[in-house]
């Protein structure tokens, strides 16, 4: 089964991405995976090895919750599975993206990861969309040194 990628980070403009990449999936018979990254950099909070273990599962948590909440009006089928795998947004979505038929994000705001849509499309093989709250904002394709567009 073909599958989705989509970066979950709960903002409004990653619900429109959940949305639209549940939307593109039904339409495909393809299955999504929600990947939400537990970066544990500067996060002087976790010094005891009990406290990683609950942050990471409430962050598991809030991600499922916040998935059912976005597609639980949805009328559809489509499989859904939520990972929050350790370390950054872009490596976790690069190696999530492997086999993928693309990734979605969201288009980041506030300045954070600004760059995050152009570092993924150098570095997945697959299509990488930026979705805004409620549309595409660009659909961005890696492409080879030679200029040819480069995928499956």
């Amino acid at each position: 089964m073909d599958r989705i990628v989509v970066g979950g980070d709960h903002t409004p403009a990653a619900t429109g991405a959940l949305r639209w990449a549940v939307h593109e999936a039904a339409l495909a018979g393809a299955c999504v995976t929600v990947v939400h990254a537990f970066d544990m950099a500067g996060r002087a909070d976790l010094a005891l090895e009990r406290d990683l273990g609950r942050a990471r599962r409430d962050a598991r948590y809030r991600t499922q919750s916040w998935v059912v909440e976005v597609i639980g009006d949805l009328d559809t089928s489509v499989p859904v599975i939520v990972s929050t795998p350790d370390g950054s947004v872009e490596d976790a979505l690069v190696a999530a993206s492997r086999g993928a038929q693309m990734v979605v994000i969201g288009a980041p705001q506030n300045g954070h990861h600004r760059d995050l849509g152009t570092v993924l499309t150098r570095a997945c093989s697959c299509p990488v969309m930026v979705v805004g709250r409620d549309e595409v904002v660009s659909s961005q394709t890696l492409t080879t040194t030679s200029g040819a567009p480069a995928g499956p």
